[in-house]
């Protein structure tokens, strides 16, 4: 394990805003700029946990790092192999932590599972809430709201919630990163929403009637509900060929795809879907609701991955939410439960909907109602060939063929696009932002940038001292400044954050805002009893 990143592993541009950064803090408080130990708040550093293999986790904890002993807090950096360091964080063996979370903060139901105490990991159970935040008042409201289906009455209780935790700061959001699509110019009308739904693919306009699109990260999978993990990969090449009963829309929101209305009983125990008329498969058949019961019924009878969000418990605890699945007719199916649960509409949005009677086929050959069919699937080359459905339900693509190809190698990936044997690559994970930057400046190149959901954070294990001092983690918030950050280091290609929610979700609220403030950093570590040169 390494105490600090070595600068030569550091970009040209990363060294300047380093040295710019300690020269700044030279000017202004040359003092709090002496790293010796009489300087240092703590005997022993903060240790920070961060995957190794990740590069720009590794820039972001250096410059981190600095902020940090600026204020007289030191930190020692520990990079680890990625599960290594998920086994870690479970087990409580760290006191800061950076990391990403994709998808899942978009819905308020989170906040459950990364704050409730009833969500502290223990030895046999890899729960969420890391931080091993603990406080009775939250859990009293997050039980109340997760279990409160009406947004007007439940978004009051989501911004208490964000008030207390904005307060205690067991986790510092640290900022949306963008979504950013790299494409030839004569690639028209792109726009990607902020949850980064691969579905705007189907109305893009392209020279031609042929398209390569490009994926950074490897398919394992284009099984469409049996895979044993969900990659983000194999969801995007999924929701070009598939619908599910249940979307997001703009606002976080779930609500119907194929489904044309969702009726929720009085006492929340019964949904009922009204399906859309007119939809069929890529193979003439009609979609009708005995098509969903069938799917349904097969994850829930199953061991996949995207069952297992469909119970509760564990072993021969294993309870299931749903009662029943029925289809009374072709145009309705009903789901009822064994109790209240506002995680149903949630859950059903990964679900694609397959033709009855065809999940071992969908294995190797997928057919679903989505807007492109499906023709072929080379997982050496890791390219996936697909043709416009023209008999679409909602406004068939003008695209006739479509290939998918993986360039995983950032270098790879942008002779591809320079070279012009890439048509569009939406949210290219391989490339930095000085990479994206740089292909922003080729003539035959487009970049367009959209507001993002996906964040980055720290979070703090609060039972750990002297991150179990809540004025520890308010300096800390303090005095990192995350708007130099997104400029320096993402050149501008994230928003910072100031909550687990998207600023486009029905239940944001910021609750407390902390801006780059090292004196007010320095004011709170004080408080808590760590004076400059305390260390011992």
């Amino acid at each position: 394990m390494s105490n600090s990143l070595s600068p030569t592993k550091y970009s040209p541009l990363l060294k300047l805003v380093i040295i710019l950064c300690v020269l700044t803090s030279l000017v202004i408080a040359p003092t709090a700029c002496r790293r010796t130990t009489k300087q240092m708040r703590f005997a022993k550093p903060l240790v920070f946990r961060i995957s190794g293999s990740s590069t720009p986790a590794r820039q972001y904890a250096g410059v981190i790092q600095n902020y940090l002993e600026q204020v007289g807090v030191p930190v020692d950096i520990q990079p680890s192999e990625f599960n290594t360091m998920l086994d870690q964080l479970r087990y409580g063996q760290f006191q800061m932590n950076y990391g990403q979370w994709v998808g899942g903060n978009q819905d308020p139901i989170f906040y459950k599972d990364l704050f409730a105490s009833s969500e502290i990991p223990t030895q046999t159970r890899a729960a969420r809430n890391r931080s091993r935040y603990a406080n009775p008042e939250l859990d009293r409201i997050l039980e109340t709201a997760t279990n409160t289906y009406d947004h007007e009455a439940a978004k009051p209780l989501y911004a208490q919630a964000q008030d207390i935790v904005s307060r205690d700061v067991p986790m510092l959001p640290l900022w949306y990163q963008a979504s950013m699509v790299v494409a030839k110019k004569t690639v028209g009308n792109i726009h990607v929403n902020a949850s980064g739904d691969w579905g705007f693919v189907k109305d893009l306009t392209v020279e031609g009637s042929r398209a390569v699109i490009a994926l950074s990260d490897n398919l394992k999978t284009i099984d469409p509900i049996g895979s044993p993990t969900v990659d983000a990969a194999s969801e995007r090449v999924r929701s070009l060929i598939f619908n599910c009963l249940v979307k997001k829309d703009e606002k976080f929101d779930y609500v119907g795809e194929l489904a044309s209305d969702i009726q929720r009983s009085d006492d929340g125990l019964t949904f009922t879907f009204k399906l859309r008329d007119g939809v069929t498969f890529q193979d003439g058949r009609p979609f009708t609701s005995a098509d969903a019961k069938y799917t349904l019924d097969t994850v829930l009878n199953s061991t996949f991955a995207k069952a297992a969000s469909f119970f509760e418990g564990t072993g021969a605890d294993r309870k299931s939410y749903i009662n029943s699945v029925t289809a009374p007719d072709p145009h309705t199916l009903v789901i009822r439960l064994n109790k209240q649960w506002t995680g149903l509409l949630p859950n059903l949005v990964p679900i694609a909907i397959i033709p009855k009677d065809s999940y071992e086929s969908q294995k190797t050959h997928p057919l679903g109602t989505g807007p492109f069919k499906f023709k072929s699937y080379d997982s050496a080359q890791q390219v996936v060939d697909l043709e416009g459905y023209s008999n679409y339900y909602d406004n068939p693509t003008r695209i006739a063929e479509l290939r998918v190809r993986v360039i995983s190698d950032a270098n790879a990936m942008q002779a591809e696009l320079r070279g012009g044997r890439v048509d569009v690559a939406p949210l290219p994970t391989s490339l930095s932002p000085d990479s994206i930057a740089a292909l922003s400046k080729d003539p035959n190149l487009r970049v367009e940038q959209f507001p993002g959901s996906n964040l980055n954070y720290l979070s703090f294990n609060t039972k750990e001292p002297p991150l179990d001092n809540v004025k520890v983690r308010q300096a800390i918030a303090y005095a990192i400044d995350r708007e130099s950050m997104i400029k320096a280091l993402l050149l501008g290609q994230g928003k910072i954050a100031h909550s687990i929610l998207p600023e486009e979700s029905w239940a944001y609220s910021p609750g407390t805002v902390y801006k780059f403030d090292p004196a007010k950093a320095n004011q709170l570590l004080d408080e808590a009893g760590f004076p400059a040169g305390g260390a011992k």
